[in-house]
């Protein structure tokens, strides 16, 4: 009973979550939103709404999350792979996706589109994260929508982000900026 009560209740704040992230985006301003490239460019972000992909993927499977470290930033990937009955297929581009910046809450919000399947391991993906200096908290949900799936990266503070995807693998970066302070 318990488990399905804890279940329910972050499917329940999932759904929250991927709703609000939408409809701010509805109330956004058009120099809020932020379109991301097909390479790193330096176009960090701090508050906003950053959208990339191809609306028309709607078969994919996160394969993996994992992070590492660039030269002022601390990077995160998201390794991607197209799927057709269950096996692999070739994509030239992420599916569509949405990365919610909100300084004030120190909170990114990601949501992915395409139907995603999700095939990693959610412990040793959570257990990576935290290692970030940058991270308070990681928040995979559920997938409570066949179409969509969401989670969160609390931050420690609020940092200016970079989002761009790269092919051959598909994937989707995330940068987010070190604290310039430490590194002076």
């Amino acid at each position: 009973m318990n488990s399905l009560v804890f279940t329910s209740i972050f499917a329940l704040a999932s759904v929250s979550l991927a709703c609000a992230a939408t409809a701010s985006a509805a109330h956004l301003k058009p120099e809020k939103v932020h379109v991301a490239e097909a390479r790193k460019n330096q176009a960090y972000v701090k508050d906003g709404l950053i959208v990339g992909g191809d609306r028309a993927i709607n078969d994919v499977v996160v394969k993996d999350i994992r992070r590492g470290k660039g030269p002022g930033f601390d990077r995160w990937v998201i390794d991607l792979e197209g799927n057709r009955s269950g096996e692999p297929a070739a994509i030239q581009r992420p599916p569509y996706y949405q990365v919610a910046v909100t300084p004030d809450e120190k909170r990114l919000v990601f949501t992915l589109w395409g139907s995603p399947k999700l095939g990693f391991n959610s412990k040793k993906v959570v257990a990576a994260m935290m290692k970030s200096p940058a991270i308070e908290a990681v928040e995979l949900f559920p997938r409570v929508d066949d179409e969509t799936w969401t989670f969160s990266i609390n931050l420690k503070a609020g940092r200016p982000v970079e989002v761009f995807e790269l092919s051959n693998p598909v994937r989707i970066i995330v940068d987010v900026k070190s604290d310039e302070r430490k590194s002076q």
